[in-house]
Parts: C-alpha cells; sequence; structure tokens
C-alpha cells in the first residue's frame, strides 16, 4: 500500500533489536569454518580416540579431534611423498605436540612445496633432516638381508625398523639372550656400515604369528570380526578385494599354510563355505594371501566383509597414526603405529617391510583388517608373545603383490 506507514508493536522491536545485536556481536567465522560442521565419527574411529585420550591424558573431545583429521593428515603426507621425491624424509603424527602432522625434508628448499599444501587446519610442519625415506630404505634392506641370513637357526632373532621421528635405523637385540657368531658379527657390521645412521637397542618379548593352530582353541568367544576356519585353523578375514570377474577375500599368509579351503560360521551354528587359496606369501617378503570368492553374492555390500564398516581407499602407514582392527577373538582394539619397514622374527622366519603399533590382539585375530575410519592399512599378522602389540602387512604392499584391487564400498 504506497505512502503507507508501518507500526510495528513494542515486542516486534524488542526481537529485531537482539537480531541485530547477535549479529553485529558474533565473532567472525573463516573460510575454513564457514559451513562445516562438527565431524561425526563411527564406532571404530571413536575407539581410536578413546584409546588416544588414555594414552596421552586428554580429554576426549580432543582425542576425538585428533583422530577426525588422521585421513587429511594421512592423505596431506602421502601427496608431499610423490610431490619431494628423493627430498621427502618420512612423515609422523606428533601427540606430544597436540598430533601435529611433521614432514621431514632433505634440504631447505623443500620446505615452501609442503608449505604450499598445508593449510591452517591441518596443523602440519616441516623439518628438515640429513636422509630421505629412500636411502632409509635402502639401508633397511641391506641390514634385513643380513638379519634374515644371521636368524637362520637361532631361537631368538634380531629385528630391526626404521626410526622415522629420528631419522636413523634401529637394531633390536633380544633382550638377556645369547647371541649366535652370526648375529654377533651383523651387529658389529651394522655398527660400522651404518655409524650414526644405525642405534641398537633392545627388545623383550619375542614376535610370533596370532592364529589358532587348533579349531577351536580360542573358541569361544568370538567376539566381533568374520571368523574364518580352514582344516584345524582358525583366523579372521581381512578386506575384500578382485582381479578381472574374480572376487577374492585377503587374509593373513600365515593362515593359509594350514588350509587350502575356508569356511564360516552361519546363524545357524553351521559353516558356509567361502573359497580356496589364490595365492599367499609368508616369508621374507611378508605375510598376506588371497582366498577366491566361489560365491561373491555372499559378501554383499561390497568393499567390507563386517557390513558396519566400508572401506573406500587405502594410504601408507606413518608413525603416529592410531589404527585398529576387528578380530573375530578380541573384537575391536586400537593402537598407535610405532614402527614401519619393519623386520620381524617370528620362530623360524624372518619377515621384512612389516608395521608395528600398540594394539592389543590374541590368536585368532591373524588376518584381520587394519584401517582408520574408511582407509585401509594393512593385514593383522602377529605380535608380541607376552603383552600388547600389533604387527601389519601394509596394504600397499599385499595389493600390488597379489595382483588385485582393493574393492571399496
Amino acid at each position: 500500500m504506497h505512502g503507507a506507514s508501518l507500526r510495528l508493536s513494542g515486542a516486534v522491536w524488542a526481537a529485531l533489536a537482539a537480531l541485530i545485536a547477535a549479529i553485529l556481536l558474533a565473532p567472525p567465522v573463516s573460510a575454513g569454518e564457514a559451513g562445516r560442521a562438527e565431524p561425526r565419527l563411527d564406532a571404530q574411529q571413536m575407539a581410536a580416540a578413546t584409546q588416544l585420550a588414555e594414552d596421552y591424558g586428554v580429554p576426549a573431545e580432543e582425542g576425538q579431534r585428533r583422530i577426525a583429521r588422521q585421513d587429511e593428515q594421512a592423505a596431506l603426507a602421502t601427496k608431499l611423498r610423490k610431490r619431494l621425491g628423493a627430498r621427502f624424509g618420512g612423515a609422523w603424527v606428533d601427540h606430544d605436540r597436540g598430533g601435529k602432522l611433521v614432514v621431514a625434508v632433505t634440504g631447505k628448499s623443500a620446505v615452501p612445496t609442503v608449505n604450499a599444501l598445508v593449510s591452517k587446519e591441518a596443523a602440519a610442519e616441516a623439518v628438515v633432516v640429513r636422509r630421505g625415506m629412500g636411502e632409509l630404505r635402502k639401508m633397511s634392506e641391506q641390514l634385513s638381508k643380513r638379519i634374515a641370513k644371521a636368524n637362520k637357526g637361532a631361537k631368538y632373532g634380531l629385528q630391526s625398523a626404521v626410526m622415522t621421528e629420528k631419522n636413523v635405523l634401529r637394531l633390536d637385540l633380544p633382550q638377556g639372550r645369547k647371541l649366535t657368531s652370526e648375529q654377533q658379527r651383523t651387529v658389529r657390521w651394522a655398527e660400522g656400515e651404518f655409524g650414526d645412521a644405525l642405534v641398537v637397542d633392545t627388545y623383550q618379548h619375542a614376535s610370533k604369528p596370532l592364529y589358532c593352530g587348533g579349531q577351536y582353541s580360542c573358541d569361544p568367544p568370538l567376539r566381533s570380526g568374520l571368523a574364518i576356519y580352514g582344516g584345524n585353523t582358525r583366523c579372521t578375514s581381512a578386506f575384500m578385494a578382485y582381479a578381472g570377474s574374480s572376487s577374492y577375500m585377503l587374509t593373513a599368509g600365515h593362515c593359509t599354510e594350514a588350509a587350502s579351503y575356508w569356511e564360516v560360521p552361519t546363524y545357524s551354528y553351521g559353516y558356509q563355505g567361502v573359497g580356496s587359496t589364490a595365492s599367499y606369501h609368508f616369508g621374507y617378503y611378508g605375510d598376506y594371501a588371497a582366498v577366491r570368492i566361489s560365491d561373491p553374492a555372499f559378501w554383499q555390500p561390497r568393499g567390507w566383509v563386517y557390513t558396519t564398516q566400508p572401506v573406500r581407499s587405502w594410504d601408507y602407514d606413518y608413525v603416529g597414526q592410531y589404527v585398529c582392527k576387528q578380530g573375530s577373538t578380541t573384537g575391536y582394539t586400537c593402537g598407535q603405529i610405532t614402527d614401519t619397514n619393519a623386520t620381524v622374527h617370528y620362530p623360524g622366519r624372518t619377515l621384512t617391510g612389516m608395521t608395528w603399533s600398540t594394539a592389543c590382539v590374541a590368536p585368532g585375530d591373524s588376518g584381520s583388517g587394519v584401517y582408520s575410519g574408511s582407509t585401509a592399512h594393512g593385514i593383522l599378522s602377529g605380535g608380541p608373545n607376552s603383552g600388547c602389540g600389533m604387527i601389519h602387512e601394509p596394504i600397499s604392499r599385499a595389493l600390488s603383490s597379489l595382483g588385485v584391487t582393493l574393492l571399496a564400498g
């Protein structure tokens, strides 16, 4: 109505005044925060956050915040790994400094490359180190070959790992055990060959693969994960994969040495056939296997054998990350990655290129998928013969060696 005055009641004026004041007094919102909702964590991530908060004595909300950004940090580290090439010295998450991602580079000229990809939300920084990760890996391969030779016939073996945060190798001797003459020669050789790039330490508990040697030796209970039975062996299944028109279930290689055909328990307490082992490896170059699935329809929905947790991608392992596994014996357990490119001594075997974390595991958990959120990291292999600790096969090597592709959900 043109020319007419608009009259507002006192109550309406008061409401408008309050709204205007709220807008004017509100703090500015950054571009990164605008439109961004609080992250929602799934059951696995919540378990990891709880473990992180317990390990570092931080509030539960802080643990959840750090876990929520792990995938972003891993993706950034992997992008820099490719971008920097030989100048990449490794990456790790430093929880003593608020969960900051630290990216090591071999020269100051590489620092701007890191800074260009780092946002304020990523909480990351570059540090300069002497040795690139490629150089450390070559040194680790040299050391691993000597360790494998020295461990033959020995009851207690030498072990090793790359210490990414210190930019050196670590050679681990069995605590309180007498070394063989060949092992002693290997220690002396390593000290002379690598000089200040080597740290010599000890470990207390021997490592072993964690599967049930008798079919019912670990039953009950079946806490979580998908138990798989073959002969007198029980393990846990990991991720699904495919090659061509065939579908595969991934598990630990040592599980398949005692069985070629696999079954799973059904709700009727019977067993349903799964399929036969198509390929496996259990030795110097790791611990992984592929079981060809006879009835792919049984595994729907695709991407993960546990229907509650789809897996959409895979990534490399970085020290400081928290990963979890869902095992048929111990269920969900989570822990922090402590060592990569690790050489591990099992009874009668030496494995190289493995990853250590602090998660608790038990017999029957072998073969479990190791993951973070929706990202696959590996296949559970073993742990120490006393106390907590988990050894897993990196998923990157398993997929490449088996010639299969992760089936994303």
